[in-house]
């Protein structure tokens, strides 16, 4: 079942390849401020694996702070690591396909830093993943990420609700399932690194309409629900909630949906 979990995700962002740079404004905000996190980071950084590189972003950011680094990175989308190849010319990069909850299998560590952007939403067993990765570490090696928070798109979730009550229609979660920043601090700590910094964020996006936010949201890979109602469900559910929508979440340049940004510093014990 996971195993065609995964498959979906790595279709979905093979499919979105093209149109991912364009539309992923808050994926690269994200990118920008794990850099700034960097800096307090004062170990020499030599040897680095990067998880759901996806096109290369952070990849380029990285490489701009630590020039001289080795850096690994994976994900699990072929067509991603094809145009991250294009994108990020370095002798020190190494790009690979493949699973990172199964990191091992894949390279052999140490790192002095392990970073993900907007990627662990999507791990299938975060407990013993972020573990793994923790085992992957030097003694006091970061491990760095960030992802999104329980409140993102809850404006949709509200119009869904709202419409499926008129509707009669029972109410399904019309929203991704993610974790809130404490539960993330809970599994950095379970895998025995210490919280250096636990920060959230919520940033309004704007778009011209509803459809243009989910013609935005398919174009970076990604879902705005994880229920697939029926089809007569779906064209009887659909046209109201993004007429709903831009009716009550307007904004000067057209609507706004709600971004729960979380970032994560963790330190490895240095006895570990």
């Amino acid at each position: 079942m996971e195993s065609i979990r995964k498959a979906k995700v790595a279709h979905r962002f093979n499919r979105s390849v093209l149109t991912y740079d364009q539309q992923a404004r808050v994926q690269k905000q994200m990118a920008h401020h794990l850099i700034k996190l960097l800096s307090y980071r004062r170990n020499p950084v030599e040897r680095i694996c990067e998880i759901g590189c996806g096109t290369g972003y952070l990849t380029g950011l990285l490489i701009d702070r630590y020039p001289h680094a080795e850096i690994v990175a994976i994900d699990l989308a072929s067509k991603m690591i094809e145009v991250a190849k294009e994108k990020v010319k370095s002798p020190h990069v190494q790009f690979i396909v493949g699973d990172a909850e199964a990191l091992q299998q894949l390279v052999s560590g140490p790192f002095d830093l392990i970073i993900s952007n907007a990627t662990i939403q999507w791990l299938t067993d975060p407990k013993s993943t972020v573990y793994s990765w923790a085992e992957a570490l030097q003694p006091t090696g970061w491990l760095v990420s960030s992802t999104f928070g329980q409140d993102t798109f809850q404006e949709l979730a509200t119009i869904f609700q709202k419409i499926e009550s008129e509707l009669l229609i029972r109410s399904s979660q019309h929203r991704l399932t993610m974790h809130s920043l404490e539960k993330w601090q809970e599994v950095w700590k379970q895998a025995g690194l210490t919280m250096l910094k636990g920060i959230e964020d919520w940033k309004r996006m704007s778009y011209s309409s509803c459809r243009d936010f989910f013609q935005s949201i398919k174009a970076t890979g990604a879902n705005y629900s994880e229920t697939t109602p029926s089809l007569s469900v779906h064209r009887k559910l659909l046209p109201r909630v993004m007429d709903q929508y831009d009716q009550i979440y307007q904004m000067e340049s057209g609507v706004y949906a709600t971004y729960h940004l979380l970032y994560l510093v963790g330190q490895k014990d240095r006895r570990l």
